[in-house]
């Protein structure tokens, strides 16, 4: 069931971004025809290669140096800061309302009790969950009367937004300390050893670090980049 909830908030982020592409595609006509099909052929080339590293079995030795965050988050990292870098990101900013990419953030509630379900199923500590020191589900819960205010266009929206969005970008910091203490340095957690499974860096459960927490950073700033222009 874990499995599947995993699969089934990916997909569902796949058909979400899809649909944002293609409403800028009508509203714009900076964006290729094709444009639809090089997406997601982009996303289905990313899950590959993280299948390819999970097969590989190049994460599993969870030491020094880490690997989940060399072979996984700073190639996505990359791609982001080429995304908004190159100015792809333009038609979009300027095309999708500012409240929308701050609702998706809401998906982050899902992922909190994915979370919990690799808890629960052994795979990781108590630390790393809502139950312990992850807080991260407030960014989500708080998405939403977030985008509530600035689709009603409120006075206070915009102070309202960046407040959300560094806090949120804080706890996100948080997560990735988090996770990397318990890999890396145990001890300050009370652990003889590592407490997380090599299963953590297997699919699906390599989507949190591979897609999930990327996405939620590219949606932050793409949330700023609008409230700057705006």
């Amino acid at each position: 069931m874990l499995t599947f909830n995993f699969c089934l908030l990916y997909a569902a982020l796949f058909v979400v971004i899809g649909f944002a592409y293609v409403n800028v595609q009508k509203a714009s006509d900076q964006l290729p025809s094709n444009g639809l099909f090089k997406l997601y052929g982009g996303l289905i080339l990313w899950t590959i290669y993280l299948l390819v590293l999970d097969q590989s079995g190049i994460l599993r030795p969870m030491v020094n140096p880490p690997r989940i965050p060399l072979l996984v988050i700073l190639p996505a990292f990359i791609l982001i800061v080429w995304f908004f870098a190159s100015g792809k990101h333009r038609p979009f900013t300027q095309n999708i309302p500012i409240w929308q990419p701050v609702l998706i953030q809401s998906f982050r509630i899902g992922v909190e009790f994915l979370i919990l379900g690799i808890y629960l199923k052994g795979i990781g500590p108590v630390q790393a969950t809502f139950e312990g020191y992850n807080f991260d589900i407030v960014s989500g819960l708080l998405a939403i009367p977030t985008a509530w205010f600035l689709y009603k266009k409120k006075s206070f929206a915009k102070i309202v937004a960046w407040i959300w969005s560094i806090f949120s970008l804080l706890l996100l910091a948080n997560i990735v300390f988090i996770f990397n203490t318990l890999v890396l340095r145990p001890e300050m957690w009370g652990f003889a050893e590592n407490p997380i499974s090599v299963e953590f860096t297997q699919m699906p459960y390599i989507l949190i670090a591979g897609f999930y927490m990327p996405f939620a950073v590219f949606l932050h700033v793409f949330t700023i980049t609008q409230l700057r222009e705006k």
